[in-house]
């Protein structure tokens, strides 16, 4: 069956790279990805994840889904289906799979594998090198004298080996004790009866401390002076302890040669100058936390106790917090910038309608003043020419009523002649 693995991208890497600005899968010739030990590491952290419950494995409708693989349609695998899933992806090539993502899906085929939650769904499943066998299954084993192959941690697809039967297993052998560091990362100096505590810092300056804090003691408890020197809580502190350990040692003046000093006098005199006295130094472990000296009471009061793998895991927990919390605030400022850029949408939207209607309104104010212009030039031109129409006429009406009045003085001068002569034929006839 095809299980559509080809593009998937881890999501503990698609933060990280959201961090880093990047928008896709790391690049595949990366000196971390090719490292086998940083995948090796990677696939522990991961397989702490699973196992601290911090992933669904299980659907509501009793099928499973695979926790790296968020981006995928299918998230509802029979289990068979999810081991080769999780196998095909942890044995790929490294030219073809990318490293973090080979090293989670071996962790989670070896979750799957060891996890008590499975037992009853892999004692079912035959083909699946390294399934456990539930409780039943194990008991009648033991019981005919034969072992069953162990677990597969590594999550590949190679089948255990056959453990020879035998009638008595063999004893485990102890396990070792695992050496415990103060930590933060601190050393203790100490120097016998005489010794001034705030003259530490200068034994010390020549290394990169953080801080250092002189001790000083009751006279019951001693006339020793002691001083904590304090450094930063990442490796490189460790290593500045571990440098400042090894000087003192190298000088022969280590822990041990603190314990068996000679007894003969409180203040041992050193090499150098007179009256000098000698310091001794160390990295704090358990020994120093559990002393019911001021330096032990000092250790339980500031610092705790923890192993090298613990420091580890406390680091990749905060690097992954930090991934985290990085990726979140990547999405709120991407939400917040979506956010921005929609109101500055919505606001260049509103601009633009107010600058067409203000250019509508000066269009139409200028049209329409140049309809008035228009207008009153029409006004003016039309009254002009009544105007002179007027004159026009009135010059005629003058000129007809001037050659009216001649007319009728030409007649009323006629009249008078005629008038004249009337009276004049009138006398000549009486």
């Amino acid at each position: 069956m095809d299980l559509d693995m080809d593009d998937y991208m881890d999501p503990y890497e698609e933060a990280e790279a959201e961090a880093a600005g990047l928008g896709g899968p790391a690049a595949e010739d990366s000196s971390d990805e090719d490292d086998s030990e940083a995948e090796s590491d990677y696939e522990e952290k991961s397989y702490g994840h699973l196992r601290s419950g911090k992933h669904r494995v299980r659907n509501p409708d009793g099928t499973f889904r695979c926790p790296f693989c968020p981006g995928k349609k299918k998230q509802d695998y029979k289990l068979k289906d999810l081991l080769q899933h999780a196998d095909g992806i942890g044995v790929s090539s490294k030219h073809r799979r990318h490293g973090r993502e080979r090293a989670v899906h071996r962790a989670f085929a070896r979750f799957v594998r060891t996890d008590p939650s499975f037992r009853e769904e892999l004692a079912g499943i035959t083909g699946i090198p390294g399934a456990i066998l539930p409780t039943d299954a194990n008991v009648a084993a033991s019981a005919n004298g034969t072992s069953k192959p162990e677990v597969d941690t590594a999550g590949s697809n190679s089948a255990a080996a056959a453990v020879a039967s035998a009638p008595v297993a063999a004893a485990a052998p102890p396990p070792q004790e695992v050496e415990k560091y103060v930590w933060p990362w601190v050393c203790v100096l100490a120097a016998g009866l005489g010794f001034n505590p705030e003259d530490f810092a200068s034994r010390v300056a020549m290394f990169n401390l953080a801080e250092l804090i002189p001790l000083y003691s009751d006279e019951i408890e001693g006339s020793e002076a002691f001083a904590i020197v304090r450094f930063t809580n990442d490796w490189g502190g460790f290593n500045d302890a571990l440098t400042l350990e090894n000087h003192f040692s190298v000088n022969k003046l280590g822990k041990n040669e603190w314990h068996t000093r000679n007894s003969g006098g409180n203040a041992a005199k050193g090499d150098g100058a007179e009256g000098d006295i000698k310091v001794y130094g160390w990295i704090a472990r358990e020994g120093d936390y559990n002393a019911a000296s001021v330096v032990g009471r000092f250790l339980r009061k500031h610092t705790d106790l923890k192993t090298i793998d613990d420091v580890s895991k406390l680091h990749s927990e905060r690097s992954g917090m930090t991934v985290a919390a990085l990726a979140s605030q990547i999405e709120a400022k991407n939400r917040y910038l979506l956010d921005l850029e929609t109101k500055k949408n919505a606001t260049e939207f509103s601009i633009s309608r107010l600058e067409a209607d203000n250019r509508r309104l000066h269009e139409a104010y200028n049209e329409e003043m140049r309809n008035l212009h228009r207008r009153a030039r029409e006004n003016a031109l039309r009254i002009f020419q009544d105007n002179e129409n007027l004159r026009v006429e009135l010059e005629n009406k003058r000129r007809e009523l001037n050659a009216r009045a001649k007319q009728l003085e030409k007649l009323s001068a006629e009249n008078a002649s005629d008038k004249k002569k009337l009276n004049d034929e009138r006398q000549k006839v009486s």
